[in-house]
């Protein structure tokens, strides 16, 4: 096997191979088979010789990205640098005209989505998105290669979340279940889900998605954690019901509340 692939599948991330040229994480067909399995990569690999290979950012992989342009983002790059020194120690990928850099993703999730653009010259790549990576179809196509391949993804800084957060909207990321404000909004909690055996278990997180504000609470239904998030505000479009529920359906999600005070301080006594 490929020695990057190899490095890939024991870091534990989810990859594939690339069929075609396409920039849109939903026209790739393996995207949703990526897997670190060492058989079915090996596998592919010999399937597709000359392909190239891509990382599945998100929960599965345990990471997700920043790419930096070298044309637009040299500022941002900078800035982020200068506020979160991990963001230029943690593992780096060179790629033509970019710079991208890889981090542990957080406990409670992202705040955003998928993927976009966060800051001039700075997208971010979340869940149900990709990051091209070394393999052996390097030559056929542009090239890339880690700064240091032995360097770790480190975990994002509690600034750097919630820089992503409150950026993602403004520059068009797409918020996971943001909520319109109203005018008895005090506190907005990120709420993460995912149900385990017969449970549902939630976690409660400010909203950068770093500081968990209260040890988690299990259910016993599915139901318990919707009417949590009514509560919370969650079913005000239908654009939300439909995140909510589609978290429900695969048994994990997170979204965003909007709590009163008085739904806050309960929610911390409870």
């Amino acid at each position: 096997m490929n020695s990057d692939l190899l490095l890939a599948a024991r870091r534990g991330w989810k990859i594939f191979p690339l069929l075609h040229n396409s920039r849109f994480a939903v026209q790739q067909p393996l995207l949703h088979h990526a897997t670190s399995n060492e058989a079915q990569i090996e596998h592919w690999e010999n399937q597709y010789p000359e392909g190239n290979w891509a990382v599945a950012t998100g929960k599965a992989s345990g990471v997700f990205a920043i790419k930096f342009s070298l044309d637009t983002g040299l500022a941002t790059m900078r800035e982020f640098g200068e506020r979160d020194p991990d963001v230029s120690r943690t593992l780096q990928l060179r790629g033509p005209n970019e710079l991208l850099t890889f981090l542990e993703w957080p406990a409670a999730g992202l705040p955003v989505w998928t993927c976009g653009t966060i800051a001039p010259g700075a997208r971010l790549q979340g869940e149900e998105s990709y990051v091209p990576i070394p393999g052996p179809g390097m030559h056929v196509r542009p090239h890339c290669e880690y700064v240091d391949r032995e360097s770790a993804a480190l975990p994002a800084s509690e600034w750097l979340m919630e820089r992503i957060r409150q950026n993602g909207s403004w520059y068009g990321g797409t918020q996971l279940l943001a909520f319109n404000p109203l005018p008895n909004v005090t506190r907005c909690v990120l709420l993460r889900f995912e149900q385990k055996d017969s449970h549902w278990f939630c976690d409660f997180y400010e909203s950068s998605g770093v500081a968990k504000i209260r040890e988690p609470l299990a259910y016993r239904s599915s139901e318990a954690v919707v009417s949590l998030a009514i509560r919370g505000g969650a079913i005000m479009d239908y654009d939300n019901r439909v995140h909510l529920y589609r978290g429900i359906e695969i048994g994990h999600g997170s979204i965003l509340l909007n709590l009163t005070s008085e739904q806050y301080n309960k929610l911390i006594a409870a």
